[in-house]
């Protein structure tokens, strides 16, 4: 599992210790140049000092030996190239020098020399590299031994720091868990990091979302069981009267009512199965869907009942169109348009279906020949249930509740208008055609006699 604060400590702390290392090693090599400098000063300084005649330092003389704890060696030459001083004879340094630095190998020892001329003579100042190196890495780790104590407050305050900024993370992290499962309030997002307010927002708009998906459940299970008690009621009443029948042509009426009852009742749970899909159609991707193929499907699905009921339908106009809209949701809102259509128009009336193109949008049209649907009622065909006086039996009211949520999840427009056909025109207007090819076609067939 990836977690955030073993990253930040990993990187902060592989930060922290890249800087140390290589602040060190600055800090190692600028102290080992300055001692250089410093030694390379004192060799200079010495050499002016016996050029003004004093010979007689400590630790210079014939009688000197390789243990005094002196690290210099002088030498002086008269003009003529004669030694004339030696602090250390027993050393064999070279007769002359270049003035200035240098580096000189003495056996298996090597030594740094400065040279200079004073009054016709020639001074020599020579120190053992070895023992200016040992004393130069002394001071250069003296200078670096403070960051090795302070590298691990370094780390001690990184991990203080990602613990301190990840804690309204875990705090966020505890209310969500102590959440019941029915509570949608909204996070406030102000005591939360400012990196974190654009998830809390996304967290809030899913929790609206969330609670408008379970009031729509909720208030679809308390519909569904208060229109389901009403068929189940009949259908127990028509069994007992079916079992109390005391002829054969009391039974054959108790059977018909009977069986009326449970094509209702079907119906009434197809339909709330259909709109239970269409509310959860924001599921299903919209993708490019052929409108006409769904009309085709749709007309191909009702076949039966139309013919039950002696109604011409068909596909009076149709352009092969595409739109951007879920597939399933698409068929099923030709489908109920249909059905609804089929079940309000009577007998020997009409149903037209209708696809084109209007500009830039997809257009499905369906005509009936029905009683049609008066202006002061159309804004409420469109609540769950609804039915109005003298409707004709064996609908739900479920029809175009289904429609329109399907028609608001594809981002179609949905009117009712006054058909030519006298009765009712329900138009779904979609707002972009992804593909189309002209091709107007009649598909119209009789009703069955």
């Amino acid at each position: 599992m990836k977690s955030l604060r073993a990253q930040l400590l990993v990187l902060l702390t592989a930060a922290v210790l890249l800087a140390a290392l290589v602040q060190a090693v600055v800090v190692f090599n600028s102290a080992m140049r300055e001692a250089d400098a410093v030694f390379d000063y004192h060799l200079q300084q010495l050499a002016l000092s016996l050029a003004s005649g004093d010979l007689g330092l400590p630790g210079f003389g014939p009688n000197a030996d390789d243990h005094n704890g002196v690290d210099y060696v002088v030498q002086v030459w008269a003009p003529d190239g004669q030694r004339i001083y030696v602090s250390r004879p027993r050393l064999e340094l070279p007769d002359q020098a270049v003035l200035g630095y240098a580096n000189v190998d003495v056996g298996a020892q090597q030594w740094r020399v400065f040279s200079m001329q004073a009054g016709g003579r020639t001074i020599q100042v020579a120190q053992p590299l070895l023992s200016r190196r040992a004393l130069a890495l002394t001071f250069a780790f003296n200078s670096v031994w403070p960051m090795l104590l302070i590298a691990p407050l370094l780390l001690l305050a990184v991990a203080w720091v990602v613990r301190r900024s990840l804690k309204p993370l875990r705090s966020l992290s505890q209310e969500l868990e102590n959440r019941a499962a029915t509570s949608f309030d909204p996070i406030d997002p102000q005591p939360v990091m400012q990196e974190m307010q654009p998830v809390v927002r996304a967290m809030n708009g899913l929790f609206t979302r969330t609670r408008q998906a379970f009031d729509t459940q909720q208030m679809f299970v308390a519909d569904a069981a208060h229109e389901l008690r009403s068929p189940l009621a009949a259908l127990k009443v028509q069994i007992q009267m079916l079992g109390r029948a005391q002829d054969e042509a009391t039974r054959q009426v108790a059977l018909q009512r009977l069986g009326s009852g449970l094509d209702r009742a079907t119906h009434l749970v197809e339909q709330l199965l259909a709109l239970a899909r269409a509310d959860s159609s924001g599921q299903e991707a919209a993708a490019p869907s052929s409108l006409t193929q769904a009309a085709r499907l749709a007309l191909s699905d009702t076949l039966e009942l139309a013919q039950t009921r002696g109604v011409d339908a068909g596909l009076e106009q149709a352009e092969e169109l595409t739109v951007q809209a879920p597939p399933n949701g698409l068929r099923m809102l030709a489908r109920n348009l249909l059905d609804n259509a089929l079940r309000y128009t009577p007998a020997g009336g009409r149903v037209d279906v209708r696809v084109r193109r209007e500009g830039s949008r997809a257009v499905l049209e369906v005509d009936d020949s029905g009683p049609g649907i008066p202006v002061d009622d159309r804004a409420r065909v469109f609540d769950r249930f609804y039915r109005r006086e003298n409707a004709p039996p064996g609908g739900s009211g479920l029809g175009l509740a289904i429609v329109q949520s399907v028609a608001e999840r594809s981002g179609a427009q949905l009117s009712l208008l006054d058909s030519p056909l006298g009765g009712l025109r329900v138009r779904v207007e979609f707002p972009a055609v992804v593909a189309s090819v002209a091709a107007a076609a009649t598909d119209h067939g009789p009703a069955p006699g």
